[in-house]
C-alpha cells in the first residue's frame, strides 16, 4: 500500500553516519590543454594591429598633402530666384496657417500650427542657392515660432514674457514679408 512503512523498519539506525566520517565528492578537474588556435588568434590580430599602427603614422595627413582651395559653389539667377520663390511660397503658406490656427480658441492647434511653421520655414530656407538675406529672415522667424510655442504654457512663462515672444513673431513676420516682396 501507500501508506506501508518500508520493510526495513527498525532494522537498523535511521541516523545518517556523522558528517566527519563522510569524504567529501572528488569534482574531477579538467585537464590543462594547451589551446594552439587561441595563441594564433592572439597573434595575428597583435600583427593586424601593429600593420594598422605602422600605416597610421606614415600616412600623409591633410596638413601634409598638396594645398587644395574650396571655393563655395555659384549659383545663377534663375537658380537663386527658384529657391527664393520657393521659400516665399513656403512662407506665405505658412503664414496663412498660423494666421487661421491662432486665431481660434483651441491652443493646441495655435501651437502646432507655429511648430510646423517653424520646422517648413527652416526645411525651406536650407536651399544652396538661397541668398543670406532671405535664409536669415527665414531663421530667425522660423526661431520666433519655436519660441511662441515653447511660451505658450502657462506653467513655462509669464504674460509678459508671452507677450514678447508674439511680438518678436510679429516684427521677424514683418522682415520676412518685406524679404518676400510682400510688404
Amino acid at each position: 500500500m501507500a501508506g506501508d512503512l518500508p520493510s526495513d523498519h527498525g532494522a537498523g539506525p535511521s541516523v545518517p553516519p556523522p558528517a566527519g566520517s563522510w569524504p567529501p565528492p572528488q569534482i574531477p578537474q579538467p585537464k590543462f590543454r594547451p589551446r594552439p588556435w587561441l595563441t594564433s588568434a592572439v597573434v595575428a590580430t597583435a600583427a593586424v594591429a601593429v600593420a594598422a599602427l605602422v600605416v597610421a603614422l606614415t600616412r600623409p595627413t591633410a596638413s601634409h598633402s598638396s594645398a587644395v582651395t574650396t571655393t563655395a559653389p555659384t549659383y545663377t539667377a534663375a537658380e537663386t530666384g527658384a529657391a527664393q520663390k520657393a521659400l516665399c511660397d513656403t512662407y506665405k503658406l505658412v503664414a496663412r496657417a498660423v494666421e487661421v490656427d491662432t486665431n481660434g480658441t483651441d491652443k493646441a492647434l495655435a501651437r502646432i500650427a507655429d511648430t510646423n511653421g517653424a520646422v517648413m520655414l527652416d526645411m525651406a530656407s536650407e536651399a544652396p542657392a538661397l541668398d543670406t538675406n532671405h535664409r536669415d529672415a527665414a531663421h530667425a522667424l522660423a526661431t520666433a515660432y519655436g519660441t511662441v510655442t515653447a511660451l505658450g504654457s502657462s506653467a513655462v512663462a509669464s504674460d509678459a514674457d508671452y507677450r514678447a515672444a508674439l511680438d518678436d513673431v510679429i516684427a521677424k513676420d514683418a522682415v520676412m514679408k518685406k524679404v518676400c516682396g510682400g510688404g
